[in-house]
């Protein structure tokens, strides 16, 4: 599987069975959203908030990849000792970058 649809197979091709990701991250013990959004992007960009939209878009792929981790463990594509080391490069990761929608993100990781 060169290519996984997360939220498709997640809901196992259902649109009833499809989850938000900020849901699924908070579920899973992530941050999920902070302060954005999907449906305030267009306003946010008429208002000219060219950063908040990146850091939104940065912070999503942040909770979509950690979810995806989680997803790998699941179906046993990695075992709890890579799980572990994985997220621990994300947060180290993470750390360093000292920008400040990155700390929130960390403070509300669990």
């Amino acid at each position: 599987m060169r290519h996984v649809d997360l939220m498709d197979v997640l809901s196992l091709y259902q649109n009833r069975g499809q989850a938000p990701l900020d849901e699924m991250a908070r579920l899973l013990g992530f941050p999920g959203k902070l302060g954005m959004d999907g449906a305030k992007v267009w306003d946010a960009y008429q208002a000219g908030e060219i950063e908040s939209i990146r850091n939104y878009c940065a912070t999503d792929a942040a909770n979509t990849y950690l979810v995806f981790q989680r997803f790998q463990l699941i179906r046993g594509l990695c075992d709890e000792e890579r799980y572990a080391k994985e997220l621990e490069l994300v947060r180290e990761t993470l750390r360093k970058s000292g920008e400040e929608h990155w700390r929130e993100f960390l403070a509300r990781w669990k």
